[in-house]
């Protein structure tokens, strides 16, 4: 098994060396202030053993606190309007959520297989425009995720000996929609094989689903009718959900006491918490989150819209570095921030501390004239805010947890359920795995089936083996694949965002009852003074999503401009 390292097992390790302690001094940015010392470009780094105490601050436009997909995005965004920037990430990679690897195995040839896993996100969808414009511009192709031929959905009913288990022509998405659309046509390799037979079925049409799911979407639906988001919509606000007719009621349910309102029972039941638990947002269970949020998730990120259509050659991971190259040396990881306070003169002093500085210095200070937070706003309570922040602030970021979520691949030398005339998706109440999908290569080489360990599930998981893991999942999936699951199996690779000790979770952050109406409105992304909140939590659109995370770096930076009066 590959189990990536965990972040809090890095922590005593990372630290600024010599050589990062003089780019900061000569970053791309044009030249940075330290202390009084007449030019950046003159400064050097002080010889080891030099007794440095506390140098005086970095002086810079902007600093921007994590250098996942949405700082980095800000960061480019200011840099292009000749502001000099530097990002502080507590990793000692870039890339926050986006975060993958090459895959390499041995074939039956002798030869080598290349493919890649993303630990991360990795989908992107036919209307995440921003995400779309970003791969073209790093010249990084997009190709249509494997969806051809049948999928699986299986339910077992409390008290069964046995699941049903259905193979039926079409998508998963038609099942939650309790309506079946004609599938995708099979490859030509497989056509003869796959489509000369007596068809099978169509998904299971289930008309108490579709009234359950519509009736979310009803809610979901209360959007201004010009908003850019829907055409269908009518009084639920994207950017201010706390508006929303009726917010207060529907921010005191929870998702599941609509279910429960709306009869829903067994497998009308369960495949709409499957979507709290793996779709979307994800990785919170429906008793623990607001109604509110959940009819807002499905406004701001449709399921509808096929957010998982597409994907990137190469993976999502390999951006960020290609984004810090663009930044020169204006990214510095290793760097933890524990304080950000404003000083006399109006500027933010942000501070970095031992172990994390250069040798001999009790911490290192960056003085700014405004500051981005681009992390999860759990992660935010990490850091020392001023004591003028308004209490919503504090309530925001105690109130919103993080979804508790692992993500696990299979790696094969082929797609073999694909002769098999099989999409590779699945989704049923298994005890591990609810949802799988084909994550392979256009060419099905490597093979790789990918899938989540959510919520609950994943935190009954936390103290489980890594083999004890393996064998769990892999024991769901020869359920739906067959013993190829099992004996083709060349490597697993299993990814616990709960134990990443600068992220805590993932997909992202939610809203439990009155968090939304009680906090909302400030703590949730409204500037203090020049202290601006970015990352795919603060999103409009596509919130979670890389999208979303774009469009929040964006937003972010065009409100720093307008406070520095920055055309």
């Amino acid at each position: 098994m590959r189990n990536p390292k965990d972040d809090d097992k890095q922590v005593e390790r990372i630290g600024w060396d010599r050589r990062e302690f003089g780019k900061v001094l000569v970053t791309a940015a044009g030249g940075l202030t330290l202390g009084t010392v007449g030019s950046a470009q003159e400064s050097k780094p002080p010889a080891l053993g030099t007794q440095l105490g506390d140098p005086p601050p970095i002086e810079v436009d902007v600093v921007i606190v994590g250098a996942g997909l949405s700082g980095l995005i800000a960061a480019r965004e200011l840099k292009r309007k000749n502001l000099s920037v530097i990002v502080l990430e507590a990793r000692d990679r870039v890339g926050g959520r986006m975060y993958g690897e090459t895959v390499e195995i041995t074939n039956g040839d002798g030869g080598v297989e290349k493919g890649y896993v993303d630990f991360g996100g990795q989908w992107v969808g036919k209307t995440q425009d921003e995400m779309k414009r970003l791969a073209q511009e790093l010249d990084i192709e997009l190709f249509d995720s494997y969806e051809k031929g049948r999928s699986i959905q299986s339910y077992k009913r409390p008290g069964a000996e046995k699941a049903d288990r259905t193979v039926f022509d079409g998508n998963l998405s038609d099942v939650l929609e309790g309506d079946c659309q004609p599938p995708n046509s099979f490859p030509a390799e497989y056509r003869k094989k796959c489509e000369e037979p007596a068809p099978f079925p169509d998904c299971d049409e289930n008309s108490a689903e579709a009234d359950v799911w519509n009736g979310l979407l009803d809610i979901s639906q209360r959007v201004p009718k010009k908003s850019p988001w829907t055409t269908k919509a009518k009084d639920l606000n994207p950017d201010s959900p706390w508006w929303t007719k009726g917010a207060k009621e529907l921010d005191k349910k929870t998702f599941q006491d609509y279910l429960n309102e709306m009869g829903a029972r067994d497998y009308t039941e369960w495949l709409p918490t499957m979507q709290a638990r793996i779709g979307g947002s994800g990785g919170f269970e429906p008793d623990k989150v607001s109604l509110l949020h959940m009819a807002w998730t499905q406004i701001v990120g449709p399921q509808s819209e096929t957010p998982e259509l597409l994907l990137m050659k190469g993976g999502a991971g390999q951006i960020p570095e290609l984004l810090r190259s663009k930044l020169g040396n204006s990214v510095l990881t290793g760097a933890p921030v524990t304080d950000i306070k404003f000083d006399e003169d109006g500027g933010v002093i942000i501070t970095v501390p031992r172990p994390f500085v250069p040798p001999l210095a009790s911490k290192w200070t960056f003085k700014a004239r405004a500051v981005i937070v681009a992390i999860p706003p759990p992660m935010r309570k990490k850091i020392n805010f001023p004591p003028e922040l308004p209490k919503s602030y504090a309530g925001f970021m105690d109130g919103a947890p993080m979804g508790s979520m692992s993500k696990v691949h299979a790696i094969y030398e082929t797609a073999f359920w694909r002769k098999d005339c099989l999409s590779g998706s699945a989704a049923g109440n298994l005890k591990t795995c609810e949802f799988i999908a084909d994550s392979s290569s256009e060419s099905g080489e490597p093979g790789i089936l990918t899938s989540f360990i959510a919520a609950q599930r994943n935190d009954n998981l936390r103290n489980a083996t890594e083999d004890a893991v393996q064998d769990l999942v892999i024991e769901d999936y020869v359920y739906y694949f067959g013993t190829d699951a099992r004996t083709k199996l060349k490597k697993f690779y299993h990814f616990n965002w709960n134990k990443q000790a600068w992220t805590g979770g993932a997909f992202t952050s939610y809203m439990p009852p009155n968090i939304w109406t009680s906090y909302g409105e400030e703590g949730w992304r409204k500037p203090f003074r020049t202290i601006f909140w970015a990352g795919t939590e603060t999103a409009d659109y596509w919130p979670g999503y890389f999208d979303g995370a774009i469009r929040a770096g964006k937003r972010a930076a065009d409100e720093v401009k307008k406070e520095l009066n920055v055309a």
